[in-house]
Parts: C-alpha cells; sequence; structure tokens
C-alpha cells in the first residue's frame, strides 16, 4: 500500500499511518468487541460457578427457582417491560442492519470554477475515468477505483492489479506522476489523498522487480 501525494504542491497531505476504514467498519468493530467481553465475562463466571468458586450455595442454586417464576404473575409491570425491551432490541438490530449499507463511498464532489460557480462532479463518472486512463498503462490489468470519506476531505482509492512481469516501481511512478495529477486536477483538489494498492497477479513468480 502506498499513499500518493502531489509533487511540488504547497498543500500535500500528510501520509496516512492507515488505510481507510469507514465509520461502519469501525462501529462494527467496537460492537463485536463489547459483545464478545460480554459473552466472555458471562461464561467464565457461569464457569467458574460451576466449579464451585463462589461457594457450594451458589453451585447448587437452580437458575430459575419458585420465587423468580411468581415474580412475573404478582408484578403487572414485568411483560410489558420485557416487550419494550424486546421492541427496542429489536430496533437497534435494524439499525445496525440499515448501517450496513454504508460503505464510505461519496456520491460526487462539488468543484468551484471562476466562470460557472460551484459544479457537482458525479464520483461514479469520475472514478470510471480514472479507471479508463489506469486502463491505457503499461502493466495495470485490473483496475477499481473509489472516492471514499467525507466531501470536505475525500480519499480516491485505486486497486491495481500488475500484470505479470511488471516493474512495480515504474508502474508505480506512472500511476502518481500521470494518473493521479489528472485526477486532481479534474476536481481541482491538488490536495486530494490518495491511496495506490498494487495487487500482484496469479503470474507474477516469487521475485518483485
Amino acid at each position: 500500500m502506498s499513499t500518493a501525494k502531489p509533487a511540488g504542491s504547497a498543500n500535500v497531505p500528510r501520509a496516512r499511518k492507515r488505510p481507510f476504514t469507514p465509520a461502519v467498519d469501525q462501529v462494527n468493530r467496537v460492537v463485536f468487541v463489547l459483545l464478545g467481553l460480554v459473552c466472555l465475562g458471562g461464561g467464565l463466571v457461569a464457569l467458574l460457578a460451576g466449579r464451585g468458586v463462589f461457594g457450594d450455595d451458589v453451585t447448587d442454586r437452580p437458575g430459575l427457582t419458585a420465587a423468580n417464576r411468581a415474580f412475573a404473575a404478582d408484578h403487572a409491570w414485568f411483560w410489558p417491560v420485557v416487550g419494550a425491551a424486546t421492541a427496542l432490541v429489536v430496533v437497534l438490530a435494524l439499525a445496525w442492519l440499515w448501517l450496513q449499507r454504508s460503505t464510505g463511498e461519496l456520491t460526487g464532489l462539488d468543484v468551484v470554477d471562476d466562470t460557472f460557480g460551484r459544479v457537482r462532479v458525479n464520483a461514479r463518472a469520475f472514478t470510471g475515468a480514472v479507471e479508463s486512463e489506469l486502463a491505457a498503462t503499461s502493466g495495470a490489468r485490473q483496475i477499481r477505483a473509489r472516492l471514499l470519506g467525507k466531501e470536505k476531505h475525500p480519499l480516491l482509492r485505486v486497486v491495481v492489479t500488475m500484470e505479470p512481469n511488471i516493474s512495480v516501481s515504474r508502474l508505480r511512478a506512472d500511476i502518481e506522476q500521470v494518473v493521479l495529477p489528472h485526477a486532481r486536477g479534474a476536481l481541482s483538489r491538488a490536495d486530494l489523498a490518495t491511496e495506490v494498492q498494487l495487487v500482484p497477479s496469479s503470474g507474477h513468480g516469487a521475485r518483485v522487480h
């Protein structure tokens, strides 16, 4: 993975320490870590209780006693509260599923032009043009370009599968010195951050040139 920067630009973006991660992926990681910790903690408590760590009274105590079963019948608010809690869990689960639709991709960017004012550039058309130019680059076999992040701080991510026996340094130079400057110029953003990933094809040998 390489983070390309425009040469000679006064607004050169800082190199990213790690690849861009959509916000939904970050939320998923936090949620799954928390769920994992809760499940791990509950499993450890149950295991220790079964081994008698908390005393024989806890080990021999049934999970559901007669007093527990009578609690719901003695309190009219119990089942409505259970129903409300269940509904809340369902709503949160649906909201989480809805968030999975988000990939972090932008639909377009506003470009300021002195003559026409504010012009909207379609992201698919832009990335399609980037892919077309990359396809004409010697050594590039399969190309995938995406526009990610936020409109104020967009990120162009490019994944290129290389032809066998191609020089990695030459291909990278062609991308960084020709294709990416054209992309930044099309958006009038000299500080457009980019991530370029060069993927060896199945025909590559054990040696990289």
